[in-house]
Order: C-alpha cells, then sequence, then structure tokens
C-alpha cells in the first residue's frame, strides 16, 4: 500500500458495489467497463440497478503487454511456504480466454441491448465508443504504467459532463502513479481501492461520500 494513505476502515465495498451505490445515487443510465474478463461487475450492474452497459474485452494473449507477461509467467505466488511462479503457470483455466469469452457471452444473451459487447483492446476500439454518452467509466484492462494514463485521458471525451472516470487497484504502484498523474489532486479512493474521479469537477470536496482524497 502507497505511503501517505490514510485508509478509510468505515467503507470496504467491492468495486461492484460501489459503482451500483454511484449509479443508484446520480441516476446513471450508460456506463462502460474496459476489461470484463467474465463479467462478475457487469452482471452485477445487470441485477441491481437499470445501466446499461458497453463491455469492452479482446480476451486474447498480449505477448507484447510486459503487466499481462508478469501476471501470467513472473508474478510469484505462495506454495508450500514458499514463493514460487510454477503453480501459477498451471493455472490455465484462469487464463482460457475464450471460454471466459464464451462464459461471458452466454450469460449476457439474457440481458439484450442492455449489454453491448465490443471484442478488441481499448485503445484500438475507442472510435466505437460516441463521445459524451458515458455516464461513468471504468478502467479494469491493463494496470501498467503508462497505459492506464493513457486510457484515462482517452477515454475523458466519452463521459458525460459529471460523469466519473472510474478504476479499482489504487494499491498498485503503476495504477496509482497513472491515476495521480491523470487528475494530480482531484480524485478520491473509496471502498478496496476503487478510485474515480469527476469529469468537469473543480473540485470533489462537495461529493459526501465517505472517501479517502490522495493529492
Amino acid at each position: 500500500r502507497d505511503k501517505g494513505q490514510n485508509q478509510n476502515s468505515g467503507d470496504n465495498m467491492d468495486r461492484y458495489r460501489v459503482i451500483e451505490r454511484f449509479a443508484k445515487e446520480n441516476n446513471w443510465t450508460q456506463g462502460l467497463e474496459l476489461g470484463v474478463w467474465v463479467g462478475v461487475t457487469t452482471f452485477h450492474m445487470m441485477k441491481e440497478t437499470d445501466v446499461k452497459m458497453y463491455c469492452v474485452d479482446s480476451w486474447e494473449e498480449q505477448p507484447d503487454n510486459p503487466e499481462y507477461d508478469w501476471q501470467f509467467n513472473k508474478k510469484p505466488r505462495w506454495k508450500d511456504g514458499k514463493l514460487t511462479v510454477e503453480e501459477f503457470k498451471h493455472e490455465a483455466q484462469v487464463w482460457d480466454h475464450n471460454a471466459n469469452e464464451q462464459r461471458f457471452r452466454q450469460e449476457a444473451e439474457q440481458w439484450g441491448d442492455r449489454i453491448n459487447i465490443i471484442k478488441g483492446r481499448s485503445l484500438a476500439i475507442i472510435d466505437q465508443i460516441p463521445d459524451n454518452s458515458m455516464d461513468f467509466i471504468f478502467h479494469d484492462s491493463d494496470h501498467s504504467y503508462p497505459f492506464v494514463k493513457n486510457e484515462i485521458q482517452a477515454y475523458l471525451p466519452k463521459l458525460t459532463s459529471g460523469g466519473y472516470s472510474m478504476g479499482d487497484d489504487y494499491n498498485w504502484t503503476p495504477v496509482a502513479k497513472s491515476v495521480q498523474e491523470a487528475f494530480g489532486d482531484k480524485f478520491k479512493v473509496t471502498g478496496k481501492d476503487v478510485w474515480y474521479a469527476v469529469k468537469d469537477l473543480e473540485s470533489l470536496s462537495s461529493l459526501e461520500q465517505p472517501t479517502t482524497i490522495f493529492s
């Protein structure tokens, strides 16, 4: 966890519950999730809100992506009291992209036109997202730096005025650095390391959600 963080132990919600809360408080109607995997967040929103979702994922191996390579090949895992990469390399079902995509698509069918699926990497398909159309954008794709910062900045025009740019894993150094450089001190962190900033809002001080400010 980054130095200087003042933890707010009273608010420990998972990302999908944070998004749900904001959606209900702000009467959101449409949002975008970048990096959906098998749809934990998407389908929570389907069940708990009336929001329509654009869902973007490449569902493919990314040998040119250092963060993907680290997650899949080099990230150590605890096994028998020691760190090893061996067990993680054999957890292929977690990274079975075709199976994950099919699982998502099959479950999405029941929600009809409330889910718009776009397959591809976020910066490659950005022109398929209309400008000024999203009440929120949840960034959960590549977690490397400066990719996160570049993705945040590239997608800001897609937000409505007052729309929320959001993501999780603020406790990851590349994510925290990206968010800080993208927004300066104009963002907050809530729940389980969920960060958010509001487009065209000079200050977040008027927001009453139980959050922690980072500067």
